[in-house]
């Protein structure tokens, strides 16, 4: 039996970046932690409220340790307010070989640094047909906690590959030799249906929700892709411009 004093340990003064750098990962809330085992993800440790105990340890089977306390207690032992009622500690998941990912549309991301928008991208990309996800330089840790909640756990249902710059963005082409679209508004950008028209699968690519891409990476791709809006409206919150251009893009095999 895995003793339970571990869990305790482990959650103390909870630190995404040191986490990070045991090859680690922290599951917030039932629904994710669930992802999670039906993902394969092994889990080290537990923390939950008392009225959860049973039905987790009945779960873990003794494969990891489980401990319970009040929400009170919780929060001043992890240094912040927690109402989900379970953290899990997992190990994260090994990179990808951008070689053998699975064909079809794709998700490209650079420096999209806010960890709830890059959740938001992951699972949207995860409900509208993606079947990997590309993260460029400067993006937030998909696999922290923040971003792993906002996807809920989608971020452990695909490929997400990791590209070290510019010269990288071939690999987003994908097996099929995706067609990469780039979110950017330019003059002579496309709409979403001019694109699709083509057949193609898609790789969307999309940058920081303040800057947009970099020059270099939006020059790299084969078109720009823009959202149509009314007059006096210059921009729209990077997680929803995404989610729209991806259910243009990706709904057509």
């Amino acid at each position: 039996m895995i003793d339970p004093a571990d869990s305790l340990s482990a959650f103390a003064g909870l630190r995404d970046r040191d986490y990070a750098r045991a090859g680690l990962m922290v599951c917030e809330g039932r629904i994710v932690i669930q992802k999670a085992l039906d993902c394969g993800v092994r889990l080290r440790s537990m923390l939950c409220v008392p009225a959860d105990e049973a039905e987790w340890l009945r779960l873990s089977a003794g494969t990891f340790s489980v401990a319970a306390m009040g929400r009170v207690e919780m929060a001043e032992l992890l240094g912040f307010s927690f109402h989900r009622g379970t953290l899990a500690l997992a190990e994260r998941p090994e990179p990808p070989d951008p070689d053998g990912v699975p064909a079809g549309h794709a998700l490209a991301l650079w420096n999209v640094t806010d960890p709830d928008n890059l959740g938001a991208l992951i699972r949207s990309a995860a409900a509208l047909g993606a079947a990997r996800i590309y993260l460029g330089p400067g993006c937030a840790d998909p696999f922290g906690r923040k971003a792993l909640r906002a996807s809920m756990a989608c971020a452990l249902g695909l490929p997400v590959v990791p590209l070290s710059g510019v010269a990288e963005l071939p690999f987003a082409r994908g097996p099929a030799g995706n067609l990469l679209a780039a979110a950017a508004l330019v003059p002579g950008a496309l709409e979403p249906a001019a694109i699709a028209a083509a057949g193609r699968s898609i790789t969307l690519v999309l940058g920081n929700e303040g800057w947009g891409l970099p020059a270099d990476v939006a020059a790299a791709c084969d078109e720009r892709v823009v959202v149509p809006m009314a007059g006096g409206v210059d921009s729209l919150n990077v997680g929803a411009a995404g989610a729209i251009l991806m259910w243009e893009l990706f709904r057509h095999p």
